[in-house]
């Protein structure tokens, strides 16, 4: 592990911590105020959905444990990324001011945290693009990585344009097991 990776690993491991901790602290409040405002299960879901992200993000960054320096592209891809996540998991739950039910509120956010998780996930994938257009990668290798990625995103855009909150649950629920299943199978 090179000491540029743990600057940078630092400084997105903060700024990761700081979205976990927010879907963490949506949770709570929710469990919280469950007499008062109904849980629902699209809320739930897309928080579990974050934190499933978060936790690859996490992973996926020890791939880069041999980074020779830190510049600042990298530095600003790195921040980007982590702060889209963070702002993602405000926008999960309710706030403790906010009167609507959680799923009433995802339901009306969740266009904005699929941006989110879709542009963060978008951004960390340029320096595979970048493998794999210098050759890098074989097209078997290549084929694989767009299908695996594909698929995600498909899920993602379904989430947030679909109108039934039963599709929705679905959806999510399937991209929980899709994230969880290929990080295992190929971490």
């Amino acid at each position: 592990m090179s000491d540029a990776f743990g600057f940078m690993f630092g400084f997105y491991g903060l700024l990761l911590g700081l979205a976990v901790a927010e879907v963490v602290s949506g949770f709570s409040r929710a469990y919280d105020e469950r007499s008062t405002r109904r849980i629902g299960i699209v809320a739930p879901l897309f928080g579990t959905l974050l934190l499933v992200d978060l936790i690859t993000f996490w992973m996926n960054a020890w791939a880069y444990r041999d980074l020779p320096d830190v510049r600042y592209l990298t530095a600003l891809a790195v921040a980007l990324v982590a702060l889209l996540y963070y702002f993602a998991a405000t926008q999960v739950f309710p706030k403790a001011t906010e009167k609507d039910t959680l799923d009433n509120h995802i339901m009306e956010h969740r266009p904005v945290v699929v941006f989110c998780v879709l542009a963060s996930n978008l951004i960390t994938q340029i320096p595979n693009v970048i493998s794999a257009v210098t050759g890098q990668w074989s097209p078997s290798d290549i084929m694989l990585w767009a299908g695996l990625n594909m698929i995600y995103y498909v899920l993602l855009g379904t989430a947030a344009l679909a109108k039934s909150k039963r599709v929705v649950c679905v959806v999510v629920a399937v991209a929980i097991l899709y994230v969880t299943g290929a990080t295992t199978i190929f971490s």
